[in-house]
């Protein structure tokens, strides 16, 4: 979505008090725009939005001179919808969506769907190191149709997580999105896609080589509506790459030097079943970094020669929610085992850290602030709270004449807190079995919030056959 149009929805969203967001908004429009003779009531059973919201939103949209009635786009609500949101259908171009018919509407570009089970059929062979398996010409297709059921691909900003499927040819190939992005770390997936991307003239496509251990390019995050992945067959793989993709979707937009929050971008996973146990981690990481699963679709993707996956995964239609502040732009997991070859192996790897041990000394020439417990206790507390640190219970004790000391018993282990004002200092004592970028925001932000004169910090990672060995860290 352009970004003024997102502007745009972004105040009407805040303006009706709609929770969805700016998404709840275009779903509404998408749906009168698609279905313009719907009451209120099935408005609602489509969109999922309360009817008092729904009118709230209409309302907004009639003030903004958007619609010209409630329940009415009229033509300068169906000019507008197709200037701005770049809709194309002003009807189902689905209605009777089955997974297991393959009917593509005949206004579909033609052109770009007549070779495409030849140019799949030209597809790198699949690299098993790196968890790829092909999906069938089938599959491919009947993502397409899904998502244009959804209304996302008209208009929207693309990013494909990995892509050895091709789907993103196909989906190019229509002429309704308004860029797409493929991310990549094989280099035959990257050269086949460039080459035939430009075979098929396909516009506002860009692939780009990248290992997603590595911290996403500035180019990418806080961009895209829609993020598409079929991450590797490891919990340890989804988690990466959920972590990525709800860095590229766009969370945060600038309205007149001010930040909004953007509620609602989409991610289309592919992932294979599990045993039970295992599907509740599965389910849990999706929780983890912000989505919540709108539709599942089990056995949705079919695979050539998957038999890891016994040639199926399920599909999952996520939405975001929020931004999760732990998670750092500059996280690096190059250490981190994310294949399924590498997982199976991790007993040959070289030592992994339990957790991670982090102390900080802060230093202050003016004390009056050391004196104020209960401002040192927010502090404190906001820092954690910020990381996404669960804090399970509390202690803290103020010492006579002065003094204080808190500990917060963490989800992964513990954190303190140590104060001398006669002194001029703080120590910080953390320990955590988690992520080491939650530590470096607990750290950033102690730092940010009580400003020392002067302070140093230091980390160690912590468990079996582990170095004593604490290294000094500059947070950013």
């Amino acid at each position: 979505m352009q970004l003024n149009t997102e502007r745009i929805l972004t105040l009407i969203a805040e303006k009706a008090n709609l929770l969805e967001g700016s998404e709840g908004v275009r779903s509404i429009m998408l749906t009168m725009f698609r279905f313009p003779s719907l009451k209120n009531k099935k408005v609602s059973q489509k969109t999922g939005i309360a009817i008092p919201a729904l009118a709230a939103v209409r309302g907004e949209l009639v003030k903004a001179g958007i619609i010209e009635k409630k329940n009415f786009l009229g033509e300068k609500g169906r000019t507008w919808i197709r200037e701005y949101l770049n809709l194309k259908y002003e009807y189902d171009p689905i209605p009777n969506y089955n997974s297991l018919d393959l009917t593509i509407p005949d206004d579909l570009n033609k052109d770009g769907l007549k070779n495409i089970n030849e140019v799949l059929n030209e597809r790198p062979d699949a690299d098993f190191s790196l968890d790829q398996s092909h999906a069938t010409s089938d599959t491919v297709i009947n993502r397409m149709l899904y998502l244009l059921k959804k209304g996302d691909l008209e208009g929207r900003k693309i990013l494909f997580l990995g892509d050895d499927d091709a789907t993103s040819l196909l989906i190019g190939s229509l002429g309704l999105i308004e860029e797409l992005t493929v991310i990549d770390i094989d280099p035959h997936v990257i050269d086949f896609l460039s080459v035939k991307a430009n075979n098929l003239s396909i516009k506002n496509y860009n692939v780009v080589s990248h290992d997603l251990r590595d911290p996403l390019p500035s180019n990418i995050i806080n961009k895209y509506d829609l993020v598409i992945t079929d991450p590797p067959y490891t919990n340890e793989g989804l988690r990466l790459f959920l972590k990525r993709a709800q860095q590229a979707l766009r969370t945060k937009i600038q309205i007149d030097k001010d930040q909004h929050d953007v509620i609602g971008k989409k991610c289309l996973l592919s992932f294979g079943n599990k045993p039970p146990n295992e599907l509740l981690h599965v389910q849990l990481s999706i929780l983890d970094h912000g989505f919540i699963i709108n539709e599942m679709i089990p056995y949705f993707n079919l695979y050539k020669g998957a038999s890891i996956l016994g040639q199926f995964s399920h599909l999952y239609y996520l939405q975001l929610t929020e931004q999760t502040n732990s998670i750092s732009h500059n996280l690096d997991q190059k250490l981190n085992p994310i294949y399924t070859s590498e997982v199976k192996s991790q007993k040959g790897l070289p030592f992994r850290p339990l957790g991670y041990h982090f102390i900080g000394e802060l230093r202050f020439n003016n004390q009056a602030m050391l004196f104020d417990n209960g401002r040192i206790e927010n502090f404190f507390y906001h820092s954690l709270e910020s990381a996404q640190l669960k804090i399970i219970d509390v202690f803290h004790h103020p010492y006579k004449p002065h003094g204080y000391t808190s500990v917060a018993i963490l989800q992964t282990s513990h954190a303190a807190i140590h104060t001398w004002p006669e002194h001029g200092y703080i120590s910080i004592d953390i320990f955590i079995c988690d992520e080491f970028e939650k530590g470096m925001e607990v750290i950033k932000i102690l730092k940010e919030k009580f400003n020392p004169s002067s302070s140093e910090f230091f980390y160690m990672e912590r468990g079996k056959n582990s170095d004593f060995n604490y290294q000094p860290i500059t947070p950013k």
